[in-house]
């Protein structure tokens, strides 16, 4: 019988207020004698890895990748697996679709679905969160890496009001389409898309079908109960097979098989909040 091994994960929340509306949260996992395998599903969040131990290795339909320690997860809009041996001493910083712009000052649109060596991206904020890392303290970890993270960021008024722009798009009702939201709000849709290109990786309209993608995964996992026909009605999906056919496009299964298959991190994670 194959053991299934529950992973232990430290959330820690935003301390600097500067920093909050760029980052969600801090995460560590540690564990030891493991052999893990699992599927990492379309997300919004752009990650940061700080690996310090054995290799982690995507898998994807086409290639095999062995991350370099420090690197960027980009945001994905197909699945891919994750393998991991041994030891496993891992921080991570969850960054908003916008967030990570003003601590590397390039256009992410190269992150799509890519693993990224932090140190081709950003040199000094790879050295920095590599000198933050090196305390054996994980509550002091978590402290230098947010120091480090300051020392990189900075922002002017013009990119405040972009990702402003970003997030009420990603919140506003989604049957507001790209070209209402553009008119309510006197943009031209293509400055728009190109303005998402550049500090998320995305368009808006694929942008925001990860993000309700990433929703109906969580229902399905956290809300067995839970029936096709209400997410597909809370996540505002034209119909189930509507539904059906677009978390099969991002997860690679339909929704019932999901729940049964049981191989993704979120639903053979625990966690711990700080």
């Amino acid at each position: 019988m194959e053991v299934v091994v529950i992973l232990n994960i430290t959330r820690y929340a935003i301390k600097d207020e500067r920093l909050i509306p760029w980052i969600k949260f801090f995460w560590q996992v540690e564990a030891v004698n493991v052999d893990l395998h699992y599927k990492l599903l379309p997300t919004e969040c752009i990650d940061v890895i700080l690996n310090l131990a054995d290799n982690m290795i995507y898998e994807t339909e086409l290639e095999r990748i062995v991350a370099p320690p420090f690197h960027i997860n980009g945001l994905r809009s197909k699945y891919s697996f994750i393998h991991q041996e041994n030891t496993i001493r891992i921080f991570g910083i969850s960054f908003y679709p916008y967030g990570l712009y003003p601590f590397v000052h390039k256009p992410l649109n190269k992150l799509q679905n890519q693993v990224v060596n932090l140190y081709e991206l950003s040199f000094n904020l790879a050295q920095k969160l590599k000198e933050a890392v090196t305390n054996d303290s994980n509550g002091s970890v978590v402290t230098a890496i947010e120091k480090a993270l300051i020392d990189e960021f900075s922002i002017n008024q013009n990119f405040t009001e972009k990702a402003q722009l970003i997030s009420d798009f990603l919140k506003s009702n989604d049957c507001n389409s790209v070209k209402s939201f553009c008119s309510e709000r006197s943009i031209n849709i293509k400055t728009f898309e190109r303005m998402f290109l550049n500090y998320t990786g995305y368009t808006p309209k694929v942008l925001r079908c990860i993000r309700r993608f990433q929703n109906a995964s969580n229902q399905l996992v956290h809300q067995h109960s839970a029936s096709l026909t209400d997410i597909t009605y809370y996540n505002s999906f034209t119909d189930q097979s509507h539904f059906i056919r677009e978390f099969t496009r991002f997860s690679g299964t339909a929704p019932r098989t999901f729940q049964l298959e049981n191989d993704t991190v979120k639903q053979n994670a625990s966690y711990t909040y700080f």
